[in-house]
This record gives C-alpha cells, structure tokens and sequence, in this order.
C-alpha cells in the first residue's frame, strides 16, 4: 500500500517513523528478490538482505543513516544506485504480506503488525522499527529528532497493493540548508 499526505488522524490507527529511503517489496520465497515499488530489481546490489529468513514476502523501506544516525536520501542514492558498498543500508521491515505461502494481505494491519512481531525481524540489515499508539507524541519526538515525519495506518485496514491508504504526515521544517541541493540531484531516482 501507499501513503497520501494529510493531516495526522485520529481514531482506530497506529503510527510508524516514515523513513526517508526506497520503498522496497522483498521476498525469500525462491531465493532473495528485491524490487522497488515500480519494479525495478535491487537484488544483486543489497547482498546484506541474503540472511533474511526464508519464505516471506515483506514490504518495508530500505534506509541509509548518516553518522549522526538519521536517515540519508543521498547516502542511500549513492548506495543503491551508483553501487558506493562501502555505505550500509538497512531494511526496514513495516509489514509482511505471505509467510510461508499464506497470504497475509487479506488481514487486517494490526493481525499483520502481530505476525511480523512474531517473526522477530532484527538481523544485521533488516530490522522492524517500532509501532505506536499516540500520534502526536510521535509527530513530536520525530520533530525534535530532525526525522520526516510519521505514517498512520488503519488497524482494520487490509492490504491493498497500490491504493493510497495509508496517510504520511510529514514536518514542513525537515528539509534543511544545503539538502536542497542534494534532494534535486536525488530526484532522478523517483522513476525507481
């Protein structure tokens, strides 16, 4: 599923840190696969994720932090798509959509998010990043750590491959002096 920006709701939702990296659809289920939302395989440029526990299919973001442990686009695009190993990257697991030929998709996010805490994903490449029930306590502490933003998802909500249901709200502060430049350079990587 995607995300649309909108204000923070309230209601039946949880709430994750939205990381600034590359959506990434990842599957041990013959073997490692990572494709990008639109597509394109990473596979043989993550070498890392090969540890992954076998026979999922998993949606997350992968993630490169700079030394001051914040995530970096530019990092990652150096990474990712000029082939620069030397920069670790980190998968950050959000959601799991088959464990073991079971499709999770037609479970409802908090069922999946149950699931996925079962599967105790945090490897040396990959983690699951914590889950949250007070939005706003997290809009701030996300504001005060210079991070993106947050993204709510709907506790019934199942999931939906390529609908916007999910709901990102980001800090309007987040881009600061000087990552202008690198975020202009770093758009050539949206067709990913």
């Amino acid at each position: 599923m995607l995300a649309r920006p909108d204000r923070l709701p309230h209601g039946d939702y949880s709430f994750e840190v939205k990381w600034d990296g590359f959506r990434a659809i990842v599957s041990t289920e013959n073997g490692l696969v990572v494709r990008s939302r639109r597509g394109w395989s990473m596979s043989e440029r993550l070498p890392e994720l090969v540890g992954l526990p076998t026979g999922l299919v998993l949606d997350g973001e992968l993630v490169a932090f700079g030394l001051d442990g914040r995530p970096s686009f530019p990092l990652l695009n150096a990474r990712v798509l000029h082939g620069r190993v030397g920069i670790g990257v980190t998968f950050m697991v959000f959601d799991v959509l088959r464990v073991e030929g079971l499709d999770a998709m037609c479970l409802p996010y908090a069922e999946r998010r149950a699931l996925l805490d079962e599967l105790d994903l945090n490897g040396r490449a990959w983690r699951t990043p914590e889950v949250f029930e007070d939005g706003p306590a997290l809009m701030e502490a996300t504001r005060r750590l210079g991070l993106e933003g947050i993204v709510a998802k709907r506790r019934s909500e199942r999931y939906r491959p390529g609908e916007r249901r999910w709901i990102k709200t980001k800090h309007h502060s987040y881009w600061r002096f000087g990552q202008e430049l690198d975020f202009a350079r770093s758009r050539q990587v949206q067709s990913i």
